[in-house]
């Protein structure tokens, strides 16, 4: 997500809330803290991901290696 889909999602999020209860009862600092925290996220599951990416790679690696270092043609 860019900061443009960021500023909508947070957007959105202020209007359901305030026609669920009237108002949104978050302050603008909150609100930046909600945005940080979204951003936070989304950058922890990419991280995540590549690390698991990285490992699946290197374990087949490992096991192609292995497989083509005990194959023996007689």
């Amino acid at each position: 997500m860019c900061e443009a889909e960021l500023e909508q999602l947070a957007e959105k999020i202020a209007e359901k809330l305030e026609e669920k209860c009237g108002a949104c009862h978050l302050t603008s600092e909150e609100q930046e803290h909600v945005r940080d925290l979204i951003r936070t996220k989304k950058k922890a599951v990419k991280a995540t991901l590549w690390l698991i990416g990285a490992l699946v790679l290197w374990i087949l690696k490992d096991a192609y290696l292995y497989i083509i270092e005990h194959l023996t043609f007689k």
